[in-house]
């Protein structure tokens, strides 16, 4: 509940129409406390990397400068609107690779992620891509984490729909 109370607090108080902005607003409540890495991908069609919170020493610039393009698991969310909860995951190449050619997935020693897409309707357009990774000794995400990624998943879309305010 504190997590949702927090997500739901930064997602009203965001400006109307920053996009990114509601992105940067609920990775900074997601990290930490809830995954150990944050990446938040605006759009579908064209998917931009818009925010990477990631450990103090981990590679979050290279995931910064990577193509969203080039991720599988975030293509597939943005194209079939599908979320994707995996643990251990088996394909290091699930989350491409970065800018010096390593797996992302094995360079953050990723031991379970999300991957879900933002949509403010369940066959509505998606708005954007959010991935959680957890690694190292922490527990991997449960499904029950899953579903309320999902929801908090839903009100990021429709923060993100909010047009600008007009005078």
């Amino acid at each position: 509940l504190d997590l949702a109370d927090a997500m739901t607090a930064a997602l009203l108080t965001a400006p109307a129409g920053d996009r990114a902005g509601v992105l940067e607003r609920a990775a900074a409540v997601l990290h930490g406390r809830f995954a150990d890495w944050v990446i938040a991908d605006e759009g579908a069609a064209r998917l931009r990397r818009v925010t990477v919170l990631g450990p103090r020493d981990g590679p979050a610039d290279d995931v910064l400068t990577q193509d969203p393009a080039a991720c599988p698991l975030v293509v597939e969310a943005a194209r079939g609107g599908a979320a994707s909860l995996q643990v251990r995951p088996e394909d290091p190449d699930a989350f491409g690779r970065d800018a010096s050619g390593a797996h992302v997935l094995v360079r953050a020693e990723v031991t379970s992620l999300l991957c879900v897409p933002l949509t403010a309707h369940r066959h509505g357009p998606v708005e954007g891509v959010l991935t959680l990774f957890r690694s190292g000794p922490r527990l991997a995400f449960s499904m029950a984490e899953a579903r309320a990624v999902d929801v908090m998943s839903r009100h990021m879309a429709l923060a993100m729909r909010r047009g600008a305010a007009t005078s």
